[in-house]
C-alpha cells in the first residue's frame, strides 16, 4: 500500500467501529502513520499464478485415495523488516515506529502467510489486513511467540494484504520475523464475496452436523477441528480431533492423519479451527474465526497413519472445546459415526449403522491396521476429511480417516487407522499414543470425554432453529410490488429486526452470529452500517441494554458472520437480540436469512415498523410465523434461574433445565395432564418416563433409565402437537 496518512486513516476509522475477525490475538486497531522514514518499496508481487497447479494436485490425491484437500499454492519468499517494506513514524506515539509491507498475488481469493524466526518483543504488535476487503487479523504480540519460532496466520480475504508491525523506536533495528511463504488460495476457502468460486463445496449427500435426526453429537462435535496445514507447495486441509488423556489435565492434544503431516515441522505452522459449522440442519456456511496457530508434533507413525500434536495454546471457553474420549479395545464397534470437514467445508457427519471390519488399506500401511467402513448409511467423506475421527456407538474415538473410495453417490469403502494399534504398536514414544494419552500409566481400555470448562466459563451456541426450518431471503410485497426484505432493507418502515430468546440459565452473551443473505454496496462508501442490539423484555423488546455498530462492508453474504461483543452482556432469561438497519445508506441494501413457517408454529421474530414493535405473525394476513437465522454464543449456560419460566402462549410449553441429567419440568400455558405429554427418542420410539404433576400447569418428567441422547417432548394441546427438543446426559 503506497498511500500514506490519508489511506491508513480511512482504514482505521473503518476498523475502529466495526467487526474485527481474528485468531487468538489481542484485538485492537493498527496505529496511524505520519511520515516516511525510509523506503525500499512498500509492495511486493508474487509471480503469475497458473491454474494447472490445482488440477495437478487433485490428480495425485485421487490416485492415492487419500483425502487431504489442497486449496492454495505456496510461493517461497524471504521478506523481513530489514530487506523490504517501508518504515514510518507513528502519528500518535512519538516513541513507536511502524513498518508496513503490502503483498499482492493477482487473482487469489485469499492469502495466508507463514513466518519463521518469529519473536515479537514486548510492547510490539503485528497486524495483517486487507484494505479492499476490510478484513483484519491481530494484534499478534509476544504472547504468540512459540518455542519453534514459527507462526502462521489464517487466510485473509482478497489478493492483496498488508502486514503492519509496530514496535518501540529503540527496537526498530531488530528483525522480529521472516515471512517465508505466501499461499495463494485458488479455491475460495473463505466466506467472502462469492462462496467457493470453483465449486469445491461438500457434496449434497453430506449431513450437516447439527441435524437432530442423527442423534446427539453436541459434545463430540466440539472436539473436531479443521486444520490448515502449510507445506512448501502450498496449503491443504485435513480434519483432527481434540482428545482427552488419563491425567485429565486439559492438555490440548489433537489427533489426525500422518499423511497430512508428512514432516513433523508442518505442525508448527498449521492453523486449527473450531466450530466451523452451520448453526442448524441446513448447509449455510459457517464462520471460521475460532482459530489457533501452531502446535508441536509429539508422535507420528506413517505406517499406521496417525499424528498426535499438542496445540501451542489451550482453546479458550468461547471456542467450546470438548476433549473426546477414546476406546482402544480391538473389537470393532456396533455402529460408527465420523465427523469431518469434506472439501474443507463446514462440519459434516457420516453414519454407518453396521459393524466396521478390520482390514488392510494398502501398502505401505501395517496389515490389518485399519477399520473399514463397508457402506455409509448417511453421508460420506471427501478430500479434506483425512484425519477425521471415527466414533463408536458410545461416542468414543476408535480411529482416524486415512482414505478410501467413498463419495456422494457411492459411499462405500473408507479406511480409518485403528487407535487400538496406534496405542502401543511401537515401543518408541514418538510412534505411539500410549505415552502421551496415558501419562498416569493406568493403561485403561477406554476413557470418557471431558468438558473442562464449568460455571461461568461453560459456553455454548444457541438458536431457535430446528431440523424443519429452512433459510431464505423473505421478500415484502406492497400490493404486487417488491418492497424489500422482512430481514433487512425495505421501503415499508421497518427499522429493526430481532429474535426472541427464552432460556433457563442466566446467560453471559459473548457475541452474535448473523446468517447474512444479502449485501449490496451500490456505492463504494463507508457509510452503511447495522447496529447490533440486545433488549430486555418479555412480550416485545423493552429497554436496550447493549448496542454495537458494524459496517455492512465487513460482513460476507451467504454465510454466518460472528460478531464478538466488546463486553459481556447479561440479559437475564428472557431477551431479544437483533439489529437496526436505519444506517444502511441508500442505495445500499442488507438483509439476513429467515425461516418462514406455518401459523401453527412458534413465532420468534419481532419487527419494529413505523416505530412500533410487533410479532412478525401479526404483520401478515396469513398469520405465518418466522425465526431469524441468528445464533448467540454465551457462557454461564448451566447457571439456572430459580424463578420458573412463564409461558405466555396457552398452546405452548417450555421444558427445563436443558440439558437434563435426571428429571426435567414441563410448564404449559394452560392446565396440563400427564396424558398430554409423550417423550420419544431420535428413532421415533416412545420412551418409558415417569411423569408426575407438580401443579396445574407443570409436570415433572423423570428420564432415569433411558440412555443419554437427544429426545423429543411431544405436547398435545388439543389443537395441534408441539415438539420440544431436550438433551439427556447421564453423569
Amino acid at each position: 500500500m503506497n498511500r500514506l496518512y490519508s489511506g491508513i486513516l480511512i482504514l482505521i476509522l473503518i476498523l475502529a467501529t466495526g467487526q474485527i475477525s481474528a485468531q487468538l490475538s489481542k484485538m485492537g486497531v493498527p496505529l496511524k502513520i505520519k511520515q516516511l522514514k525510509s523506503s525500499r518499496g512498500g509492495k511486493v508481487e508474487m509471480p503469475s499464478f497458473l491454474s494447472y497447479f490445482s488440477s495437478e494436485v487433485q490428480t495425485v490425491q485421487d490416485e492415492k485415495q487419500l483425502k487431504p484437500f489442497k486449496f492454495a499454492h505456496g510461493y517461497p519468499v524471504n521478506l523481513t523488516t530489514g530487506n523490504s517494506g517501508e518504515w514510518f513514524s507513528a502519528a500518535d506515539s512519538e516513541d513507536m515506529a511502524v513498518w508496513r509491507l503490502t503483498i499482492k498475488s493477482a487473482g487469489a481469493y485469499s492469502l495466508n502467510l507463514v513466518f519463521d524466526d518469529f519473536e515479537i518483543p514486548e510492547n510490539a504488535r503485528l497486524f495483517v489486513y486487507s484494505e479492499t476487503e476490510e478484513y483484519l487479523l491481530g494484534a499478534f504480540t509476544q504472547d504468540n511467540n512459540s518455542a519453534s519460532r514459527k507462526f502462521a496466520i489464517s487466510p485473509v480475504a482478497g489478493d492483496e494484504i498488508t502486514v503492519q508491525y509496530e514496535v518501540p523506536e529503540k527496537l526498530s533495528h531488530v528483525d522480529p520475523f521472516r515471512i517465508i511463504q505466501v499461499n495463494h488460495d485458488y479455491v475460495g476457502i473463505l466466506k467472502s464475496g462469492t462462496r467457493r468460486p470453483m465449486g469445491k463445496t461438500a457434496g449434497s449427500c453430506n449431513i450437516d452436523i447439527n441435524c437432530d435426526a442423527w442423534g446427539s453429537w453436541e459434545e463430540p462435535k466440539n472436539s473436531v477441528v479443521r486444520i490448515i496445514i502449510n507445506k512448501p507447495g502450498g496449503s491443504e486441509i485435513c480434519t483432527g480431533v481434540l482428545v482427552n488423556n488419563t491425567a485429565e489435565n486439559q492438555k490440548p492434544y489433537v489427533l489426525s492423519a500422518a499423511h497430512c503431516f508428512d514432516k513433523w515441522s508442518y505442525a508448527e505452522t498449521s492453523v486449527f479451527t473450531f466450530n466451523y459449522e452451520s448453526p442448524f440442519c441446513k448447509p449455510l456456511d459457517g464462520d471460521p474465526s475460532n482459530s489457533i496457530s501452531g502446535a508441536a508434533m509429539k508422535a507420528q507413525f506413517d505406517s499406521l497413519d496417525f499424528a498426535l500434536v499438542l496445540l501451542n495454546t489451550v482453546p479458550p471457553p468461547e471456542y467450546r472445546p470438548y476433549y473426546a474420549g477414546w476406546n482402544r479395545i480391538s473389537e470393532v464397534s456396533e455402529s460408527s459415526v465420523s465427523i469431518h470437514h469434506p472439501q474443507g467445508d463446514i462440519k459434516k457427519l457420516a453414519n454407518d449403522n453396521d459393524a466396521s471390519v478390520i482390514a488392510t488399506f494398502d501398502s505401505p500401511y501395517v496389515k490389518n491396521g485399519h477399520l473399514r467402513i463397508l457402506k455409509w448409511e448417511g453421508g460420506t467423506t471427501e478430500q479434506g476429511s483425512s484425519g477425521g475421527p471415527l466414533f463408536d456407538q458410545n461416542k468414543l474415538l476408535k480411529g482416524t480417516l486415512t482414505g478410501g473410495s467413498a463419495v456422494c453417490g457411492k459411499s462405500v469403502d473408507d479406511y480409518f487407522a485403528r487407535l487400538a494399534l496406534a496405542w502401543d504398536y511401537k515401543n518408541d514414544s514418538t510412534k505411539q499414543l500410549k505415552y502421551w494419552l496415558d501419562p498416569l500409566k493406568t493403561n485403561p481400555a477406554t476413557l470418557q470425554g471431558k468438558q473442562f470448562y464449568t460455571e461461568a466459563d461453560l459456553c455454548g451456541a444457541f438458536t431457535n432453529l430446528t431440523d424443519i426450518d429452512s433459510y431464505a431471503l423473505v421478500p415484502i410485497k406492497n400490493g404486487t410490488e417488491f418492497a424489500g426484505y422482512w430481514g433487512g432493507s425495505n421501503s415499508v418502515g421497518i427499522t429493526e429486526i430481532t429474535e426472541k430468546f427464552k432460556t433457563e440459565a442466566n446467560l453471559h452473551l459473548k457475541g452474535i452470529s448473523l446468517g447474512v443473505g444479502r449485501i449490496k454496496n451500490a456505492i463504494k462508501s463507508q457509510n452503511s452500517e447495522i447496529t447490533i442490539k440486545i433488549y430486555n423484555g418479555t412480550s416485545v423488546p423493552g429497554q436496550p441494554i447493549y448496542s454495537q455498530s458494524v459496517k455492512t462492508s465487513e460482513l460476507a453474504p451467504d454465510a454466518m458472520n460472528y460478531i464478538p461483543f466488546t463486553k459481556v452482556v447479561k440479559p437475564g432469561t428472557e431477551f431479544f437480540a437483533g439489529f437496526e438497519i436505519s444506517n444502511v445508506a441508500a442505495p445500499d441494501s442488507f438483509a439476513i436469512y429467515q425461516s418462514l413457517k406455518a401459523s401453527t408454529q412458534t413465532n420468534s421474530c419481532f419487527i419494529r415498523k413505523n416505530n412500533q414493535w410487533n410479532a412478525f405473525s401479526s404483520l401478515n394476513a396469513e398469520k405465518k410465523t418466522m425465526s431469524n437465522i441468528i445464533e448467540l454464543v454465551a457462557c454461564n449456560i448451566n447457571n439456572f434461574n430459580t424463578d420458573t419460566p412463564r409461558v405466555e402462549n396457552p398452546l405452548d410449553i417450555v421444558v427445563f433445565p436443558n440439558p437434563v441429567t435426571s428429571t426435567f419440568t414441563v410448564e404449559a400455558g394452560k392446565e396440563i395432564t400427564a396424558q398430554q405429554i409423550k417423550v420419544y427418542n431420535v428413532a421415533g420410539q416412545l420412551c418409558t418416563c415417569k411423569i408426575t404433576p407438580i401443579g396445574d400447569r407443570k409436570l415433572n418428567v423423570d428420564m432415569r433409565g433411558n440412555v443419554s441422547g437427544i429426545y423429543f417432548v411431544h405436547y398435545n394441546n388439543g389443537n395441534s402437537f408441539i415438539t420440544k427438543k431436550i438433551s439427556f446426559v447421564q453423569w
